[in-house]
């Protein structure tokens, strides 16, 4: 029925949000130990490089799959807005934990 997709939908997209919250949110610890230290003697470079070519590639491909249909482009882009906040946000945390400092 509609009203068990619409749930299901609207489980997913919840589910979506609360994973871009602990994922943006698992970058704060490193930041503040970096702010601490004033320094990122410790931090694995290459999980840092390997992570942000993962966001940035994943980012990407939701973006250039967007519809060609400007009627169905903003659709799209809302449905898929905790992943783009996720990918881009820790993107952009990833820069300032590998270059703070």
């Amino acid at each position: 029925s509609q009203h068990s997709l619409d749930m299901i939908e609207m489980s997913g997209f919840i589910c979506g949000y609360i994973s871009c919250v602990f994922y943006l949110g698992s970058r704060f610890p490193q930041l503040y130990k970096n702010f601490q230290r004033r320094s990122t003697e410790g931090t694995s470079y290459l999980l840092f490089a390997l992570a942000m070519m993962g966001n940035c590639t994943y980012g990407l491909s939701l973006v250039l799959k967007m519809p060609a249909a400007k009627s169905f482009q903003a659709l799209y882009f809302l449905h898929h807005l905790p992943w783009l906040i996720g990918s881009f946000g820790v993107l952009f945390l990833d820069v300032f934990v590998s270059f703070s400092w």
